[in-house]
């Protein structure tokens, strides 16, 4: 179903999501009894950010993986998830960066250890986050720097071929260790810069985009 109406793709993109999640076994529990909070938490993420446009923490989707005790790696392979079945219905590099950077501040607030003690006056709230996060960025009035300007592919920030090494480093921030679903970021906007740039070879398009991910957690 071809689409443009972001309250459309966020109820499409839900449905997609929890159908791809029902069938992986490191989230049996949030897929099984936890399915209608599982679809109002993800259902808030894309809401927020296609509707409302905005990068927050998602409280909802929080509270749902602490309480049945999700792991790193099953809230990896759940970002994976929304973010596979929302590119299918393209909604746009912002859009997905909003999404990637909205999973990177849940993950961080799920899995992040705090460094000070719980009576130190300069401890920030839970909900902060990084001063330097995606989150603040994005909810400030100035408009987000170095991101793609297709159909050339270049950066809005720098003017260099994009992702360029400033946005790279952006993104690893924005996704919080969540390399499958930067990869699978990284490769949609692969695909639309193919269809935009056909003279592009391939497998320098490929190592443009992906080349510089690391191999190892991040």
């Amino acid at each position: 179903m071809e689409t443009k109406d972001p309250i459309d793709i966020v109820r499409l993109a839900t449905a997609e999501a929890l159908r791809r999640i029902a069938g992986e076994a490191l989230l049996t529990t949030v897929a099984g009894t936890r399915l209608s909070s599982l679809r109002v938490g993800l259902r808030d993420v894309l809401r927020c950010a296609l509707v409302a446009q905005r990068v927050v923490a998602p409280t909802r989707l929080i509270a749902l993986c602490r309480d049945i005790g999700l792991q790193p790696d099953a809230f990896d392979l759940l970002g994976h998830h929304v973010l596979g079945a929302l590119v299918g219905y393209r909604p746009g590099p912002d859009a997905l960066v909003r999404v990637g950077g909205t999973l990177g501040l849940a993950r961080r607030e799920l899995f992040t250890p705090r460094q000070s003690a719980p009576g130190d006056p300069l401890r920030l709230p839970a909900r902060a986050g990084i001063r330097n996060s995606a989150a603040t960025r994005y909810r400030s009035t100035k408009p987000p720097e170095h991101l793609p300007s297709p159909p050339a592919w270049t950066c809005t920030g720098c003017g260099q071929e994009w992702p360029c090494a400033v946005k790279q480093s952006q993104l690893l921030a924005e996704f919080g260790g969540a390399r499958a679903a930067l990869a699978v970021y990284l490769g949609s906007c692969l695909l639309a810069a193919a269809r935009d740039l056909p003279g592009l070879p391939l497998a320098r398009a490929r190592n443009r985009f992906l080349g510089w991910l690391p191999r190892r957690p991040f």
